[in-house]
């Protein structure tokens, strides 16, 4: 029976300062203590700033593993650090929004690393052993859903793009010394002609993608399609109630040069 190797398309992402200590690792039941830790110090920090406590993070977590979902898990010294979700179903309500053929993506649900231990590409091996399982299942494409760039209102004498790039300074400049972000009211017909607006622009200025998790994929080799039904992309409004409003990029994995080969017994293709 031929089996499938992939050592001679993938090597690992892993810097060498990490390679000999960081380790990826399917998480169990038994690790969800130290899982929800590192869930609760990535969302409730820089960029997402929400509201978690270990009791919370760890319901989460025993949920995902309780239905089957695939959690990796990057360790050092025995801790969390980082953690990629992703399942083969792709949530309900959210395939409205992915007119792909379904049995065909492999949707991550969550991906974060700890801050002390960004920039070392753990996030990127966290994808990397991702990439292996989707084409393993013969999935052609990944999803997920990220954050949209907030609702704004332009001034007149600005163009979106310049809207967008004074919107992002200030907003940071907010957050780092506590002051309320105000979002403006729209109907929902401005809100898609904002979207689709706003991933227009990012076809030409991915720089001002707010999507950490789109970054990556884009650092990576990827490029980010995002869903469209007709001529508007989709998007979703935030569940939550807080006007984190979500769209939905998907990766074509043949497109990247990714593609599944079977080597057999003797290490021959």
């Amino acid at each position: 029976m031929n089996k499938v190797n992939f050592k001679n398309l993938y090597s690992s992402w892993l810097k060498d300062q990490v390679k000999n200590n960081c380790q990826i690792k399917l998480g169990q039941k038994e690790m969800t203590g130290t899982i929800a830790e590192c869930y609760q110090e990535v969302f409730s920090g820089e960029p997402f700033y929400e509201n978690w406590t270990k009791e919370s993070a760890e319901a989460v977590i025993e949920d995902y593993l309780k239905t089957g979902t695939t959690i990796r898990v990057a360790e050092i010294d025995e801790k969390a650090v980082g953690f990629l979700v992703a399942t083969d179903v792709i949530p309900e309500d959210q395939k409205p929004y992915i007119p792909y053929n379904q049995e065909e993506i492999r949707f991550i649900e969550e991906i974060g690393v700890s801050s002390k231990s960004r920039g070392n590409n753990i996030a990127s091996e966290l994808v990397r052993g991702d990439i292996i399982s989707s084409l393993e299942r013969d999935k052609n494409y990944i999803g997920y859903r990220t954050n949209a760039m907030r609702w704004l209102i332009k001034r007149p004498e600005e163009s979106f793009e310049t809207a967008i790039e004074r919107t992002q300074i200030e907003d940071a400049t907010k957050r780092i010394e506590g002051e309320p972000i105000i979002i403006p009211t729209l109907s929902e017909e401005e809100k898609q002609e904002f979207i689709n607006q706003y991933i227009e622009l990012l076809e030409k200025r991915p720089d001002l993608d707010v999507s950490d998790s789109s970054k990556l994929f884009r650092g990576i080799g990827f490029n980010v399609e995002f869903c469209k039904i007709g001529n508007n992309y989709t998007w979703q409004k935030d569940p939550t109630g807080e006007n984190n409003d979500r769209i939905f990029p998907v990766l074509n994995l043949k497109k990247a040069g990714y593609s599944k080969t079977y080597y057999n017994g003797k290490g021959q293709r």
